[in-house]
């Protein structure tokens, strides 16, 4: 009896033990430091508007904006019709839209859109869109947002840090809307960005 006893004892002790132990562990692990709030994106004087309409010009076009630009790569098979870049009241002060108006080979357009300040999600508007319920194809191996009105289809994804971006095609390219977002990518000052 005073054997099984012992056992019991021992047992218990040892319990107690790896107890104490795990907490000891858990209490003496150095803390993660919460990250940081990335901060805020500053707002802009104004730059004035920049017009191109020609491929040629997209390199002029993107040094007038802040961040990196979204754009269809090169071998893409889209066809380059036009793009600007615009000051937008935003805060006070500015912020950057830059639209790139494209079209397929069979001369249906798609435009993008690139967004600065990345935070200020009302520059691109809601107008008559609504969210469909439907996932929106990965932009920049990201999850967009997909939202629909009676003609477009627009999915949007956010890029912390650098700008807000929008991918916007006739209803009647629903189905081509991974193979499009595939062929875009993320250039800054011309050049293709490597976190694509």
């Amino acid at each position: 009896m005073l054997r099984l006893a012992g056992k019991i004892l021992g047992g218990v002790l040892t319990g107690v033990a790896l107890i104490g132990l795990y907490l000891t562990l858990v209490i003496a692990q150095p803390q993660e430091e919460p990250e940081e709030k990335q901060a805020a994106q500053p707002v802009l004087p104004a730059a004035g508007s920049v017009s191109i309409s020609g491929e040629d010009g997209l390199r002029q076009l993107m040094a007038a904006f802040p961040a990196p630009v979204m754009s269809f790569m090169s071998g893409s098979g889209m066809v380059f019709v036009k793009g600007e870049a615009t000051d937008v009241p935003c805060r006070g002060a500015y912020g950057r839209k830059l639209t790139l108006y494209w079209q397929t080979a069979e001369g249906v357009p798609v435009t993008l859109q690139s967004y600065y300040p990345a935070d200020a999600v009302e520059l691109m508007g809601m107008g008559d869109y609504y969210f469909s319920g439907k996932t929106g194809p990965a932009l920049f191996g990201r999850t967009s947002v997909r939202m629909e009105n009676r003609e477009t289809i627009r999915v949007h994804v956010l890029a912390e840090g650098t700008g807000l971006y929008a991918l916007t095609v006739p209803a009647g390219l629903a189905g081509s809307l991974s193979d499009l977002s595939r062929s875009i990518q993320l250039f800054a000052d011309g050049q293709e960005e490597t976190e694509g």
